[in-house]
């Protein structure tokens, strides 16, 4: 045995596979199955000596034992990369999607905290037993409760002074009077834009742990101003966990994924049965993956740290995923889909799904399965010239030794399959992250404008427009103070009832002030029916985002005298161009090294089929996606995956049609915006489908089972081409490989001599006879030499054919040859007759070809 080679069960596997191999199902399915081969193949050599086959079974089966080998070892790894890949993804994905909404918490924790109702209640509040407090407390819990109705991922807001007695909150179940100082000593002494804590907090006292964030209110916006208070919003973050969870798990497996503190306890697990919280598991951020024990059962495991979003890494935690081994490699065979030879060859020319590895593989079995089906068709030409008793016999062994060879080949063609079912797998899957990942983010689009549209200072300012113009300064600083904790806009902007602007928060775009806006959006705007409402824009291109294309999230700016009036707007800019970018960047998948995988791209669209956003620069933003119809009449949350022929190019392509988050695009909303993400994955190349280089023949030339008679002759058949042609089985000598072809280098390359080859000690020329019988193919096409002879007793009279490939040797009555007179094909006459041969229940014309004239026209050409 080599070095580093270990047996199992027969087979000779690489050590680090070892203690894995038994676990992957493909595997140990292909090694039982390729096991079983190996037995027929002692029984066919002992058989073999009954009957007169001439074929070294013991080599045959010496090949295909390598070749089992070397195929289990690199299916193993393969299953291996792919597996663990995906682990790294998930973890990847679980921990950063969670940060990314997490980011969005601080900036709404830092505005919160300049609330000026807020301000303004901690001055004027005295005691719960004054009336006015009272009546003071009562609209404050009422601002919060419509903060949490817009912003609906929080589930308290509790507000304290600096001693930390409790003011007042949203959840007025929970009875606690006062806070721990310690904790709102270390809020009010923080120079941090916001405290993030995540443990038990004394406030929150039926829950074990809970993710708070804090920030001082300040008498002003001045970092030097006073300390009020302290104020918390409370995020529902196991909650949050179970949404991101649904949308990596798959069931299949029993995968867990978990988010891990930085001393590695669990805080939130996809199965809270499965995998406990605060668990203790071990971090695995420097291997590729890890096998662990956990309450007495081995894992499969990966942790990933965040790659942060847009700077903020949160509280060092971890996103981490294990998979009990013996459900990690599971097949896929139910799911596989029956895919074309020519998607299949494509694929098996593009070594980001073929490596040269298997591409070696599939050559060894195209190789031996070639060498086997050559030796079984010139058997069979020697048991038809035979009149042995054991003839019979001989076919029927031969024919079986045929089948066996195709079933040591069909695993290979079943991992093609299982590959093409893997990848349209994953585009369907990143879709639908991708698309998530946008709803969540437009969700708190809705939620900013709404909430922002309730900012008291522009209501007031609002109601009297007739001092506005020295309020104006304030406003365009309170809309700067926004944007600059809410990075996602290029520009806030507030307009009165005649759309007119009256302020921004981008200092670059001040000359906007005073123009008058009207864009469909704004009357909208001004005619919303309530503060739960908002509008946005179509997505176009925008004079307010430097001409290109984007949403424009908008809500009516309401007066404080009377709810009912609307007195102005307020409209945010996204930035589309960068956000939607990223967040489709994102969700693509990277290599070991970090780096994009080429060939795979993500794209947004509507389902008018205009592009929104693209991480392929050849798909530009507001062009058309030239895609089947099929693909954009999906529902919402419907996804769909398909392989398709796109500018040359074979795709699979995964989309998924939006279906919102939490209220946003619900039943309870009224907007309807449907998006749909499609990422391609690159299968290959479509010109390359006439070229199946390594495609394992699914079938043999077998031997007629019909019994040779006096009034029949056996027909040796093969393709030229799309040609099927046949030749009396008693005019051919043998099948010899292309490779055994010494090509002439001095004729010319359209002449049909093509060289000689050594059969016997005897030197025969080989012949070319495409182009006369008008058959059009590549060189690829040609695989075998069929050397043939017209006159028994004179090996001068032998020639050589270049065919495609060899099929089987038929029987058929000698009545049913109809003979063809004067039949001229290109400058020859080379087919004589035609016959409709019948085997296994199907039936097809066979041209036979003269071979006396092959000899005469064309041989004695080269005399």
């Amino acid at each position: 045995m080599m070095s580093g080679l270990i047996n199992y069960k027969g087979i000779n596997v690489k050590k680090e596979l070892y203690p894995i191999i038994k676990h992957i199902e493909d595997v140990d399915k292909y090694r039982e199955e390729l096991g079983r081969l190996s037995s027929s193949w002692d029984i066919f050599a002992l058989l073999g000596q009954l009957g007169d086959i001439n074929i070294d079974i013991g080599k045959t089966k010496e090949n295909f034992l390598n070749l089992t080998s070397i195929l289990l070892n690199h299916l193993s790894e393969q299953t291996l990369k792919k597996v663990t890949q995906e682990m790294k993804f998930k973890s990847q994905v679980a921990i950063d999607v969670v940060i990314r909404n997490l980011f969005e918490r601080t900036a709404d924790i830092g505005f919160l905290a300049t609330d000026d109702d807020i301000r303004a209640f901690i001055k004027n509040y005295v005691s719960d037993y004054n009336n006015e407090s009272f009546e003071l407390k009562h609209e404050i819990q009422k601002r919060f409760k419509e903060y949490v109705a817009k912003y609906s991922v929080y589930f308290d807001i509790v507000l304290v002074n600096t001693k930390g007695k409790i003011l007042v909150r949203l959840n007025e179940d929970e009875k606690l009077e006062k806070v721990d100082f310690e904790f709102v000593n270390e809020v009010l002494n923080s120079t941090q834009e916001y405290v993030e804590t995540f443990k038990h907090h004394d406030f929150l006292s039926h829950h074990e742990k809970t993710l708070v964030y804090s920030y001082k209110v300040t008498k002003t916006n001045d970092p030097s101003s006073e300390n009020l208070g302290v104020l918390c919003l409370c995020f529902k973050f196991q909650d949050e966990m179970k949404g991101i969870f649904n949308n990596l798990i798959d069931p299949k497996n029993k995968e867990s994924i978990t988010i891990l503190d930085e001393q590695g306890v669990v805080i939130a697990s996809s199965d809270n049965v499965h995998i406990p919280l605060n668990s203790k598991l071990p971090i695995i951020l420097n291997e590729q993956y890890k096998i662990i024990s956990f309450a007495g059962r081995d894992y499969i495991a990966k942790t990933c740290k965040t790659n942060g979003y847009q700077g903020f890494k949160g509280l060092n935690w971890y996103g981490h995923i294990m998979i009990p081994v013996e459900y990690a490699f599971l097949s896929n065979h139910l799911e596989t889909l029956k895919v074309e030879d020519n998607v299949i060859n494509a694929m098996m020319g593009n070594e980001q799904h073929f490596s040269k590895e298997l591409q070696e593989v599939f050559n060894k079995s195209k190789t031996i399965q070639d060498n086997l089906n050559r030796v079984i068709w010139n058997g069979n030409i020697s048991q038809s010239k035979t009149n042995s008793s054991n003839r019979e016999f001989s076919k029927s062994l031969l024919n079986e030794i045929g089948i066996t060879g195709v079933k040591a080949n069909s695993s290979l063609s079943n991992l093609n399959q299982t590959i093409i079912s893997s990848i349209l797998k994953d585009s369907e899957f990143l879709s639908s992250l991708a698309i998530d990942i946008m709803d969540r983010n437009l969700y708190e689009r809705a939620n900013d404008c709404r909430w922002w549209a309730l900012t008291s200072y522009f209501r007031k300012a609002l109601d009297d427009m007739n001092s506005i113009s020295y309020k104006q300064n304030e406003i365009n600083s309170i809309l700067k103070y926004i944007n600059d904790l809410y990075t996602v806009y290029t520009n806030l902007l507030i307009f009165d009832k005649d759309g007119k602007i009256i302020a921004v928060s981008n200092k670059d775009e001040e000359y906007l002030i005073g123009k008058v806006l009207t864009q469909e959006w704004v009357n909208k705007t001004l005619n919303l029916e309530d503060t739960s409402k908002y509008c946005v824009s179509k997505f176009e291109k925008s004079n307010l985002y430097n001409n290109e294309s984007t949403y424009i999230y908008c809500s009516a700016i309401r007066s404080l005298v009377d709810e009912q009036k609307i007195n102005g707007g307020i409209a945010i800019v996204f930035d589309s161009s960068f956000q939607f970018n990223a967040m489709l960047d994102e969700t693509l998948p990277r290599n070991n090294k970090g780096e994009k995988i080429d060939g795979v791209f993500a794209l947004f669209t509507n389902k008018d089929k205009n592009i929104i956003s693209s991480t392929n620069e050849e798909f530009k933003v507001d062009s058309f996606l030239d895609l089947d119809d099929k693909f954009f009449n999906l529902d919402n949350g419907e996804k769909l995956s398909e392989i398709v022929e796109y500018e040359s190019k074979y795709y699979a392509v995964g989309v998924r049609c939006s279906s919102g988050y939490r209220e946003y695009k619900s039943n309870i909303d009224d907007y309807e915006n449907d998006v749909l993400c499609f990422v391609f994955i690159y299968i290959g190349e479509i010109n390359n489908a006439n070229k199946i280089r390594y495609k394992v023949k699914d079938k043999f030339a077998l031997s007629s089972k019909k019994s040779l008679t006096k009034n029949s002759v056996d027909l040796a058949t093969f393709y030229l081409g799309n040609k099927f042609l046949a030749v009396e089985a008693k005019n051919v000598i043998s099948s010899i490989g292309i490779d055994k072809l010494e090509e002439s280098i001095d004729m010319d390359k359209n002449n049909h001599f093509k060289g000689m080859v050594l059969y016997k000690e005897n030197l025969i020329s080989v012949l070319d006879i495409r182009k006369f019988i008008n058959e059009d193919i590549t060189n690829d096409g040609l695989e075998n030499i069929i050397l043939l002879q017209y006159d028994e007793d004179n090996i001068e009279h032998c020639v050589g054919i270049l065919v495609s490939s060899l099929e089987n040797i038929s029987v058929v009555e000698k009545s049913s040859i109809q003979h063809i007179q004067s039949h001229f094909l290109g400058s020859g006459t080379l087919i004589q007759s035609l016959v409709d041969i019948e085997e296994e229940g199907s039936s097809k014309v066979a041209m036979i070809l003269d071979i006396e004239k092959i000899d005469d026209n064309l041989t004695q050409e080269l005399s």
